[in-house]
């Protein structure tokens, strides 16, 4: 495959100074390139046309750190359409299951006679372990190779989701949960590493458009097919069946990728494996990681079934928040291959666009998760299936935007090599994020305006799922890709698990507080169970145990109206993200006039490498 590696400033020009005039002649450019450039290059030779071996690289004998571009296709246009396919439906796979228990919870908790706690663990488990292992994935597949890791997280998800359907009892659902979870994190990372080495860096945006359209809509893909499989009007069709389907697409996904990859060399194995592996891997820092990761999730998710001023809450986020923050500072200064590349902790830009993406998925999920409970509670005769269907205008939204983003940036991308469109689908997705408005939902909202609220509020979430992913990769090297890939997972991954504790505890807190008490003072006979029975029950619980409408009317008011207490912690993360996104937009554009103040010459200097390295990358491409 032929391979093409161009200059930092083609992904960033912001970074390199203002645009300079045009007038400039390439001709009176003296900027010199390696001889690797002016040979394969400005002489190529005919085989260059026909070799799918053949590499040339730019810059490096000057020690640059430089990026790949593809040179001629890997692949033809069917298998990498494949290939595709074949990634779309395992990570449909992998994202959906962290959200198909959301509306078959209440069934699984009444089957099992199961406590609030282990209603909070059936979700979080699986969201857990999916973040937990994120540091890891990146780094064994350049060790081992990307197919090795995308293949055996299949196999490992395919056995958790059997466990699932088999589970006997809470504790073991809960277990076979987090096995998923191992396996469905390295689904995520694994696919879009290997979706974004087959295609050039200019096509990268419109092809990868099939995963950001699949992670949108399995977010509400997931509480719709978990509502059809824990209906109650069918006898044949049970919650076990949301995890026993996972076989066959499981086995249908991995067919398609291992027929389109078959023969197709990407980064990895090395030799040596295990002596490298031994010599060179970062396991401090994975267990640093990973350790504070994981106490940071199980201690928001405490904090709903205990408090926040607990001890045992405290100590977790506190100490999960100090792991962390000694992984950073091990990573910068470890000796070790780093689990995460130097950029992540020292590019201004990358650690606020980290920031962005984190933010911007605590929003969301707590957004997902919630508002098919607002729907279960406020609508007295709906079921699971069809609190699933009324979220289906949130998912269009949030996939129709995620299309035009995805052309948007390919056609940047395409004439400039910058990250302008991203920064502007970012900022604008941002802008637009109307979470604000799901506030108005109450009790005595139309369903009319239940559909059309949430759809603008998707409109804004979906704009946010493809561009940070874009932007990040475009400044990140070929042996960068895999492990900047694992931390950007890492964060968002995070930031959708904290997201749901924080929206949990709050919700449950509000609950505690005022409807729980209210209700029981009205219905003596049910106070002794409305503590002990999750939230998203109780309701149900109402109605079983007594007819009064009086009753069951106090329980759906207070509980719609607490549900605003989840907009209301949402609303602010976006606004948060939107301001550090235009205080970083400040400041490049503060960076960029001091710069041409004080040298005018390095903004030639640009100018003519630019201009030289365009005309290979179009000798390159007329080769082809």
């Amino acid at each position: 495959m032929l391979h093409l590696l161009r200059w930092p400033s083609l992904s960033a020009t912001s970074d390199d100074g203002p645009p300079c005039d045009s007038s400039l002649s390439d001709d009176k450019c003296e900027t010199t390139f390696p001889s690797s450039v002016s040979s394969s290059a400005t002489h190529l030779p005919e085989a260059a046309t026909k070799s799918q071996t053949l590499t040339c690289f730019v810059g490096d004998e000057a020690g640059i750190s430089l990026d790949g571009i593809p040179c001629s296709r890997p692949l033809t246009t069917p298998r990498v359409l494949a290939a595709h396919i074949g990634a779309a439906l395992t990570l449909f796979l992998a994202t959906t299951d962290a959200t198909i228990v959301s509306t078959s919870l209440p069934t699984i908790i009444r089957e099992f006679d199961g406590s609030h706690s282990e209603y909070t663990w059936i979700g979080v488990a699986y969201l857990l372990t999916q973040t937990a292992c994120q540091p890891l994935y990146g780094r064994i597949s350049d060790l081992t190779g990307r197919k090795c890791v995308l293949f055996s997280s299949i196999l490992i998800f395919a056995l958790g989701s059997l466990l699932c359907g088999a589970a006997r009892d809470l504790k073991w659902l809960i277990a076979a949960r987090a096995l998923s979870g191992i396996g469905g994190g390295g689904i995520v990372s694994s696919v879009w590493v290997i979706t974004s080495e087959l295609v050039e860096v200019a096509n990268r945006a419109k092809w990868s458009q099939a995963l950001s359209v699949t992670w949108s809509c399995s977010a509400i893909a997931g509480p719709l097919l978990g509502g059809l499989f824990s209906s109650q009007h069918s006898s044949f069709l049970s919650w076990r069946w949301a995890f026993y389907l996972n076989l066959p697409i499981c086995l249908m996904g991995a067919l398609v990728l291992a027929l389109s990859l078959n023969g197709v060399q990407l980064e990895g194995p090395k030799s040596a494996f295990w002596k490298d592996f031994l010599r060179k891997f970062d396991f401090v820092g994975l267990l640093l990681f990973m350790g504070g990761t994981s106490c940071i999730i199980v201690g928001f998710s405490f904090a709903s079934a205990l408090s926040w001023t607990a001890p045992l809450t405290l100590t977790l986020v506190i100490g999960g928040t100090g792991l962390l923050i000694s992984a950073g500072v091990y990573e910068v200064r470890t000796t070790r291959d780093a689990l995460f590349p130097q950029a992540i902790f020292s590019n201004f830009n990358i650690i606020i666009l980290l920031a962005v993406s984190l933010l911007h998925n605590v929003a969301f999920n707590a957004g997902t998760f919630y508002l098919a409970l607002y729907y279960q509670t406020v609508n007295a005769s709906i079921s699971n299936l069809r609190a699933g269907v009324m979220l289906l205008p949130y998912s269009l939204g949030s996939s129709l935007a995620s299309i035009p983003v995805a052309w948007f940036l390919g056609a940047i991308q395409g004439r400039t090599h910058n990250t302008f469109g991203q920064k502007w689908v970012i900022s604008t997705g941002l802008f637009i994020s109307t979470v604000a408005l799901l506030w108005l939902l109450d009790e005595n909202t139309r369903i009319i305006m239940q559909s059309f609220l949430p759809l603008l509020c998707g409109f804004g979430i979906g704009m946010l799922f493809h561009a940070p992913y874009q932007a990040l990769t475009s400044v990140l090297s070929p042996k960068e890709l895999a492990a900047g890939t694992g931390a950007f997972f890492l964060v968002r991954f995070t930031g959708a698990t904290v997201g749901l504790s924080i929206a949990g505890a709050i919700y449950q807190s509000s609950i505690s507080r005022q409807v729980l008490h209210g209700a029981s003072l009205a219905y003596p006979s049910a106070s002794t169970s409305l503590g002990q029975v999750p939230i998203a029950i109780t309701v149900s619980a109402f109605r079983v145990g007594d007819s009064q409408d009086t009753v069951l009317s106090l329980v759906i008011l207070n509980f719609g109206s607490r549900v605003q207490d989840v907009w209301t912690m949402c609303a602010p993360c976006l606004g948060g993200a939107l301001l550090v996104r235009q205080i970083v937009i400040l400041h490049e554009y503060w960076a960029l006039t001091s710069r041409s103040r004080s040298s005018p010459s390095s903004c030639a200097r640009h100018h003519c490498q630019r201009q030289q390295l365009l005309k290979v990358q179009r000798r390159l491409s007329d080769a082809k």
